[in-house]
Parts: structure tokens; sequence; C-alpha cells
């Protein structure tokens, strides 16, 4: 299964309804791009257009209609027969759609099945296909893994649609990491920032990072304004990003007090790494009033929760936290755990 939105997954298929990648006739020649050209104006009378298609036995038009009627919020059920009728009548888009549906569904079983049918498109579709077929060969799902393939057809996708934010930013991550392709950083960070300014906060934090990579102090304010954007749509690593960068001045003059509260909210969101930072700022009294006993507790279901860091601390400073009162220690991890959960 591919973890990625049904809305984006929807719209690639939708792209290629209406804009057609069969060869447009006139509207005289070709009823089907008359009554698809509707859709972007006047969905009702494009589904009345679509109908007499769907009668004539038209596949395509089948499909276009369950299309059309799950844009507007049609008849689900009747939707459903539709495209079953245009994947047995032999619609490609029937096949593009029903594909992209099965990688992203919640059964990992489709995957394989679902990249048979993205890859037996006929080669006007594959364009379409490049997304879903893409993601399935970077992460591997329902096929063997392949970085270099998988690259190519996010490419594919970028060129295809340079709207889709998923792909851009996927690309941009393939030119950082060198997914199959040689490591370009300039590629990196225009990918990246196409997909960051349409709001993808993984993009924003992602761009941060390169840009604070790079040290070039010219960029360090714009690297904190793309994390603190990823941050403030409840990302959990642009939150920790951002409170480091508010604790040290990176980009921005130093707040310890704002970093403890963009700490707290990503230790709330269940990140131990978080929790052990929030726990040390308490701790040692940065960034507000210092409290020994909640700072210990705090470290200590960090550990608990797999931060490594948060165990080294709690060997290190063992002495001295020996010394805190051990049943006030348990009452504030206890009460941690009851109001936001184990820290993970």
């Amino acid at each position: 299964m591919l973890k990625t939105g049904y809305a984006t997954l929807l719209a690639v298929g939708t792209i290629w309804l209406a804009g057609s990648p069969v060869q447009a006739l006139s509207p005289a020649q070709n009823p089907l791009d008359d009554a698809l050209a509707l859709l972007q104006t006047d969905p009702s009378a494009a589904i009345a257009a679509l109908e007499p298609l769907v009668a004539a036995g038209d596949p395509e038009a089948a499909a276009s209609l369950a299309s059309a009627l799950e844009i507007t919020g049609g008849d689900p059920e009747r939707s459903e027969r539709l495209w079953a009728q245009a994947l047995r009548d032999g619609s490609q888009n029937a096949r593009l759609n029903i594909g992209m549906r099965r990688l992203m569904n919640d059964d990992p079983a489709d995957d394989a099945e679902a990249i048979a049918w993205l890859n037996g498109l006929d080669a006007k579709y594959q364009p379409a296909a490049a997304y879903p077929l893409g993601r399935a060969y970077l992460f591997g799902a329902g096929v063997q893994q392949d970085l270099k393939k998988g690259t190519r057809l996010i490419q594919t996708a970028v060129r295809t649609d340079p709207g889709n934010v998923d792909a851009q930013f996927l690309l941009g991550r393939a030119y950082q990491n060198g997914w199959g392709v040689p490591v370009d950083v300039d590629a990196a960070r225009t990918h990246l920032t196409l997909a960051a300014d349409s709001g993808d906060p993984r993009a924003q934090w992602n761009l941060g990072m390169l840009l604070l990579d790079g040290g070039a102090p010219s960029e360090l304010a714009t690297a904190y304004r793309y994390v603190r954007q990823a941050a403030e749509q409840n990302f959990e690593s642009g939150m920790i990003s951002l409170a480091v960068m508010l604790a040290v001045g990176q980009g921005v003059t130093p707040d310890p007090a704002e970093a403890r509260l963009w700490y707290a909210r990503a230790a709330q969101n269940g990140s131990a790494h978080a929790l052990r930072a929030l726990g040390m700022m308490i701790l040692v009294g940065e960034g507000g009033a210092s409290d020994p006993v909640q700072g210990a507790a705090y470290v200590e279901l960090a550990a608990e929760g797999g931060d490594a860091n948060a165990a080294i601390l709690l060997r290190q400073f063992a002495k001295p936290l020996s010394q805190l009162p051990r049943a006030d220690i348990d009452a504030a991890k206890a009460k941690w755990v009851k109001d936001h959960g184990a820290p993970r």
C-alpha cells in the first residue's frame, strides 16, 4: 500500500480523463471529449452528456461517468458499478484509476496486482501512471524496490503534472539523497521549494535542513522560516528542529522559553526525543523554572520510550538523580502518561 492521499491519486486520474491522452477531435467527431470538457465548467451537464454514451456501450464514457459521479458526490454505488463495467469492457481509464486505488488502499495484498495493471497500460496512458508506479518502486510496494526506476518514473510524473506536490517532494528527496541519481543539491532545492511553497510540511522541513547543512549565514533565516512552517503544521521533525533553532539561535534570536514550548508540543505528540529535551530543559531551568523531579521524570520516560540519548543522560546523572524522591518522580511519570500517552 502506498501512503498517499486518495485525493491526490484521483486527481492524477481525473487529469487524464479530462485532458484525454486520446488525440483530440472536434466535438462533432468525438462526443466523449466534448462531454469531458464540460467537467471543468458544468459537471451536471457533463454527466448528462455522458449518459447516452454509456448507454451506447462506450467503456471510456462509463469510466468518465464513474469519475464524474465521485467528483460531484453522486451515487457511489452506481459509480462502483460503472468502474467494474468499464474495466470489464477494456477501459484504460478504469484500469488506471482502479490500479491507483489498489495501491493506496489498506490491503498490501492488492499492490502486486495493481502494479501489473498499471504497467500494462497502453503507452499513451503510461505518463498518468508514472506517479503511483514511481512511489511503488521507490518504497517497494508490491514490487522489488528499485530507486533508479522509481526516480525515473517520478521525473516523468513531475513533467506530466508539475502541480503534483508529492511528486515534487519525492523528486527533491531523490536528488537530495541520491536515490538512483547523482546527488544534486541545486535540483533538490528546486523541487523541495516547489513542494514547500505549496504547503507540504515534509518538504518545508527537509528544505530547512538542506539550507542549514549548506551553512551559508545568509540562508539561516530562510531555513528557520521553512522549519517554522513545518512545525506550525504539527510536523514532528519540524517542531523538534524549531525548538533546537530557537534554543541555540539558528536563523533567529535565541528564545529558550519558546524552545521549551515547542519541545513540549512535540513531546505531547508522542516524541521521546522531544520529551528528553524538554526534561533536560526543565531539569536545569533553561527557558523557565527548574523542576528537577519533573525533569527527571520526563527523561526517564524518554529512555523507556527508546530514546538512546535519554538513557545515556540517566547514567551520567545517576548520582544526583538518585537523591530525588522516587515517589514524586513516579507520580510525574504517571501523570504524563495519563495525559499524553507513553512516548515512542
